[in-house]
């Protein structure tokens, strides 16, 4: 009896990964002579007919091929299911390590990312989910030219 109940619930925590549609919301809070730092929301879409619970984020962002920000966030909230979901997230862009690149100095690349208004964004990492009964790591790995609005405090 206690074996056929295992198999049970161990065959109903099958997850099917969740995948990122779309990174949504991008605004520019900060800029410094070290860092531009962003607000943005991943938009994520749940295949799955029950809701997740989404735990934590530990990603690497990438501008023009350079590691900028490890990104580790943990959460407490739920995705429905078979729905899209926005999951807030803040990146901070290291300018130091951005302007190494091309030999540029630090606020001549701050200063044209700020004026250009988009960047292309990689995020490298992995998102783990809950369904109550197991976890699940989802690789993360995307891509997008974002536009950002300007919103510096």
């Amino acid at each position: 009896m206690y074996f056929s109940l295992l198999l049970f619930f161990s065959s109903c925590s099958n997850i099917t990964s969740p995948s990122i549609k779309n990174i949504k919301n991008a605004k520019l809070t900060g800029l410094n002579t070290k860092t531009l730092d962003f607000d943005l929301d991943l938009e994520l879409f749940n295949p799955n007919n029950k809701a997740l619970q989404v735990k934590s984020l530990k990603l690497m962002a990438l501008i023009e091929g350079v590691e900028l920000d490890a990104v580790d966030q943990n959460y407490n909230t739920k995705m429905l299911g078979k729905s899209t979901f926005l999951l807030p997230m803040n990146v901070g862009l290291s300018l130091k390590e951005l302007a190494k690149k091309d030999s540029t100095d630090i606020m001549s690349k701050g200063l044209r990312i700020y004026n250009s208004g988009a960047i292309d964004l990689t995020l490298h990492g992995v998102l783990t989910l809950s369904d109550g009964v197991s976890e699940k790591v989802v690789n993360i790995d995307h891509t997008q030219n974002i536009s950002f609005s300007k919103n510096i405090k």
